[in-house]
């Protein structure tokens, strides 16, 4: 092969970098949001009868998030934070899931809730093959909690809906 041949022929790496969004992030990769890089340590795809939801586990060296994606009809973000296990609502949670319950003075209504599998990617604290059950609240004011039994173990985080526009996705390198 000459030294023209060399300049006209294509690499041979096939390795491209896909654009990020919020329904194809993987482990290693960046979010960006309110001015804070955090990376994507984690993620959890839920299956239900066909239909897929992401969370991922993010954290910028401080503090951990996660970051909830869906496309129901429409692109629904959220970002959440897990509570402390000593939270009043995991006692009054761990029994029943009530229709309506309370938290810092505003009630929550029960939006939806079922079963799913789930496939784990990185430090999620679950493993692929799992099943959940799940629970999902929002009060008016477009607050959300999430409600997640796993086994005998129940997981609750509070968030809110984030427009996509503030956040920015950036591919990573894995090395966890």
């Amino acid at each position: 092969m000459g030294f023209f041949d060399f300049l006209k022929s294509k690499p041979k790496n096939n390795n491209k970098v896909v654009a990020r969004n919020p329904l194809n992030l993987q482990v290693g990769d960046i979010v960006e949001y309110d001015l804070a890089e955090y990376k994507v340590i984690g993620k959890l795809i839920y299956e239900e009868g066909g239909y897929l939801w992401y969370d991922y586990h993010l954290f910028d060296g401080q503090k951990h998030l996660w970051l909830g994606a869906e496309d129901d009809d429409e692109l629904e973000i959220g970002l959440y934070k897990k509570l402390d296990v000593n939270h009043q609502l995991y006692v009054q949670l761990q029994n029943e899931t009530p229709k309506k319950l309370t938290y810092e003075g505003k009630e929550y209504t029960l939006i939806e809730g079922g079963k799913a599998n789930i496939r784990a990617e990185g430090r999620v604290g679950a493993k692929t093959g799992q099943r959940v059950q799940y629970w999902d609240y929002e009060a008016s004011d477009g607050s959300e909690i999430s409600v997640e039994r796993w086994g005998n173990e129940l997981e609750i985080s509070i968030g809110q809906e984030v427009k996509e526009s503030l956040l920015e996705y950036y591919p990573g390198v894995s090395n966890e």
